[in-house]
């Protein structure tokens, strides 16, 4: 048992070491929360909450679609036993700064708009730039952490992504430097532009100017990038777009509440997402060599370690979400069902497998794209009428129900379209469409 047990925990050190990385982040994301909720009160989460979720998903604008393509593409770089050509890098990284510079631009000529409708116009300084920043820096760390996923540097990889900037925020949190609202938005943005930096440096490491490195073309990974970017987008649309709902049409006061019980139930979807990051890269080169019968295997695997991963913790998590709530202050407490519903949804949606992801791996980006466009588009129209005639456990109930909607409907099309079994590891040639 004991032998088998150091077997398995060496077969899956690298995501295991991911899990235990973005769990960090999601702890250390906690420490945050817990300074703004019991010094400055739910109206500051919100308003952090806000001000963060909104660069993520601007970044995401940027990067999104682009960080998958990246990590297929030169995959097959590290497939051959070569390094990735230093221009094919430099290209990516010029794409990317294209991309910044269109969304800055919309940005500060929408910047009224943003600080009326999710700011309720706070008065906290230089908002837009901090939220410039921040879009800036979780654009170069989720890039250059994917391309040193794709290079085997997975650790790392999410070290940058996930765990410099909460690191150095909690360190001045601590230390008594940020006491404030403004000083903590001002400590995540410089974290951030310190982490894009470390980012660059090490994928520079990893590309090589000799006539053997292999040059990636950049025409299929746009190309591929296109459908990655509607699905990632979408997705990160919805997070950021729950959490605009609740400040624009309740208030900044119930937006912290919801943005802390979103917090904790997060900490379920980064363990999977944790494992994903590791399995993404390998679902690439799978593919790539058109065994089918690895990506069976490996979703299998990926899936059971969300499984026993998760659902424990979750239903530890629904059994105490009173006292979780209290911890960061007794406004929040009274809102537990809201996290028991939203920690249900995840762990029905951990249950249903890396559906989205092996589509998206496995070259039906188009088919992931169209069930994250329905069912965004159904967040769309029923989150605001929810939030304003049943209010906020009336909406965290249609978030969660069209989570659970969506993987099942990414689970059957797998199944259908690649012949490969998410839930039993098996794949079935004759049942590809």
């Amino acid at each position: 048992m004991i032998a088998k047990a150091r077997q398995y925990v060496t077969t899956h050190v690298d995501s295991l070491a991911s899990i235990a990385i973005r769990i960090g982040g999601v702890g250390l994301g906690f420490v945050i929360t817990l300074f703004l909720g019991k010094e400055l009160g739910p109206e500051a989460v919100g308003q952090y909450g806000i001000i963060t979720q909104t660069g993520m998903f601007l970044s995401m604008l940027c990067v999104g679609g682009l960080d998958l393509s990246v990590v297929r593409s030169f995959s097959e770089a590290r497939a051959s036993k070569r390094l990735p050509a230093l221009n094919s890098f430099i290209n990516v990284i010029g794409l990317l700064c294209g991309l910044l510079g269109i969304v800055m631009v919309l940005m500060f000529a929408l910047a009224n708009i943003i600080r009326a409708e999710l700011l309720e116009n706070s008065a906290i300084p230089l908002a837009i730039v901090f939220l410039s920043a921040i879009t800036i820096a979780r654009s170069f760390t989720r890039l250059t952490g994917s391309y040193l996923r794709s290079q085997a540097f997975y650790i790392f990889g999410n070290v940058v992504e996930i765990l410099i900037i909460p690191v150095i925020v909690v360190m001045l949190i601590l230390a008594r430097i940020t006491e404030t609202l403004s000083s903590v938005l001002m400590a995540t943005a410089l974290a951030g532009l310190f982490a894009s930096l470390v980012g660059v440096g090490v994928s520079l490491t990893r590309t090589s100017r000799s006539p053997e490195a292999m040059a990636i073309p950049m025409r299929p990974l746009i190309k591929r990038a296109v459908p990655l970017w509607g699905v990632a987008v979408s997705k990160n649309l919805s997070d950021w777009y729950s959490l605009a709902v609740v400040a624009s049409v309740l208030s900044l006061y119930e937006a912290g509440i919801f943005r802390v019980a979103m917090q904790v139930a997060s900490a379920l979807p980064v363990i999977t997402l944790g494992i994903f990051s590791v399995f993404s890269a390998k679902f690439g080169m799978a593919h790539t060599r058109g065994d089918f019968a690895e990506v069976a295997r490996l979703a299998r695997s990926a899936t059971a370690l969300s499984v026993l991963l998760v659902v424990p913790v979750g239903i530890l998590c629904t059994i105490f979400a009173r006292p979780l709530l209290q911890v960061f202050g007794p406004e929040f407490n009274d809102e537990f069902i809201v996290l028991q519903v939203l920690i249900l949804g995840q762990i029905l949606y951990v249950c249903t497998g890396p559906s989205g992801l092996v589509l998206a791996m496995t070259g039906n980006e188009r088919i992931n794209l169209l069930f994250t466009v329905v069912s965004l588009a159904a967040l769309l129209v029923l989150l605001p009428l929810t939030a304003r005639y049943v209010g906020l456990l009336g909406m965290v109930i249609v978030m969660s129900v069209i989570l659970v909607i969506r993987n099942l409907a990414s689970l059957a099309a797998v199944r259908r379209l690649t012949g490969v079994n998410i839930l039993t590891g098996k794949y079935h040639p004759a049942a590809r469409g």
